[in-house]
């Protein structure tokens, strides 16, 4: 019986991966799953950081926020850190917590900004701030917080603070808590706070 010739099988075809320009391109399609998958691509790559930023300054859909934040967070840089920093003032209070949850696992670049949001004239900026420091892996977040409770002018600054203490509150933080009381002897959830972490 002779040999039968087969031709051999076509090659298939391979999909070349998308470029970071396509990638880049795609954060601003109209499809949130198609932003999102872009998003969580652009890992690693610095040049999209500028990108990034600007996506999550009006991104609307949740899963979209947490891949664009969690691809910056990746990031830990400077940049990263004071762009986020500058959403802890936004009107929008689920873009405030994401970019407070973001900052608190990037521990090489925040605390360089940390001085600066601890001086910020807005109240509510430093109450996220306080948010940030309760989860921040760095050795000077108690710091930081005994800090915000022993001279911040704003009860609810203070009262921040010293819910994001409580898990690590010692014998040693019971002055600095009954003094903050004694600095805000007209605020009741205050001293709520103080006498609950005592107790």
């Amino acid at each position: 019986m002779g040999l039968v010739r087969r031709d051999a099988p076509p090659p298939e075809e391979t999909i070349a991966p998308p470029t970071t320009g396509t990638l880049m391109s795609q954060l601003d399609d109209a499809d949130p799953d198609c932003r999102r998958e872009a998003a969580l691509g652009l890992g690693g790559v610095a040049e999209a950081v500028p990108a990034l930023l600007r996506r999550i300054a009006v991104e609307t859909e949740p899963l979209v926020c947490d891949a664009v934040l969690t691809t910056l967070a990746a990031h830990d840089t400077a940049t990263v850190a004071e762009g986020l920093g500058a959403h802890l003032a936004s009107d929008d209070a689920g873009l405030r917590t994401a970019a407070a949850e973001a900052l608190a696992t990037m521990p090489v670049s925040v605390p360089a900004i940390i001085p600066g949001l601890l001086a910020d004239p807005d109240h509510d900026v430093r109450v996220m701030t306080a948010m940030v420091l309760a989860d921040l892996p760095h050795p000077d977040s108690q710091d930081w917080l005994a800090q915000m409770i022993a001279q911040d002018t704003h009860p609810n600054v203070v009262t921040a603070a010293i819910d994001a203490l409580l898990p690590s509150l010692g014998p040693e933080h019971h002055d600095l808590l009954r003094a903050a009381v004694q600095r805000f002897p007209d605020d009741p959830f205050l001293r709520f706070t103080v006498e609950a972490a005592l107790r």
